[in-house]
C-alpha cells in the first residue's frame, strides 16, 4: 500500500464505490500491481478467489478503477486484508470511502472491530490516513484473545495491524 502526498481528504467528483463483479477481474490485478509498485502480483485467478471469497469493493473515478478493498468477517471480527489505491494522490478520498463502506457492512454483521492488515513497506501516509479514520497500530499480542485467534489466521508476512473498534462493548451473549 503506497501513499504519497497529504492525507487530507479531497472531494473527487464522480467517485463511485461498488461491489466488484466478474467483469472487473481484468482491471483488479493491474490496479494492485500499480498500487504496490509490483510488490504484490495478482492474476485473474487470485482476483476471482477474492471476488467469491470476500466482500470485494471497488472505487471508480469516471469509470476508471482507482481502488480495491476486500474484507471478511468471522466471530464478530472484520479483517480487511486487501486494500490498494492508485494513483497515490487518490488515497485520502478513496481510502476513506472504501473504509466507510467496509465498516458499514461490518456493523450490519455486528462486528466488534475492523482490523486492516497493512504491509510493512506501506508508506507512512497510509498509516496517517488510517489513524485519521480512528485506527490504531496494535501488535497481535495486544488484541483481545478472540480477536487475536481470528486475525492470526490472516497474518502472513508480519503485517502491521491497524485496529478500529466498531462497537462500544463486546458481545458476550449470542445475538
Amino acid at each position: 500500500m503506497e501513499m504519497s502526498g497529504t492525507a487530507q481528504a479531497q472531494h473527487m467528483p464522480g467517485l463511485e464505490i461498488r461491489r466488484a463483479r466478474q467483469g472487473d477481474l481484468v482491471a483488479i490485478p493491474r490496479l494492485v500491481q500499480e498500487a504496490t509498485e509490483h510488490r504484490v502480483v495478482v492474476d485473474e485467478a487470485k482476483a476471482t478467489e477474492w471476488l467469491f471469497g470476500k466482500g470485494l469493493w471497488m472505487a471508480l473515478q469516471e469509470n476508471a478503477l482507482v481502488g480495491v478493498a476486500a474484507w471478511q468477517a468471522e466471530n464478530l471480527v472484520s479483517v480487511t486484508d486487501i486494500f490498494h489505491i492508485a494513483p497515490d494522490r487518490s488515497w485520502a478520498e478513496v481510502g476513506r470511502r472504501l473504509l466507510e463502506t467496509i465498516e458499514a457492512e461490518a456493523s450490519i454483521l455486528m462486528c466488534e472491530v475492523n482490523v486492516v492488515l497493512l504491509p510493512r513497506w506501506a508508506a507512512a501516509t497510509a498509516r496517517t490516513l488510517l489513524q485519521q479514520q480512528g485506527y490504531e497500530a496494535k501488535p497481535l499480542a495486544e488484541l483481545h484473545r478472540i480477536w487475536r485467534e481470528v486475525v492470526a489466521d490472516y497474518v502472513g508476512d508480519e503485517p502491521e495491524l491497524m485496529v478500529k473498534k466498531l462497537r462500544n462493548g463486546m458481545v458476550t451473549a449470542p445475538l
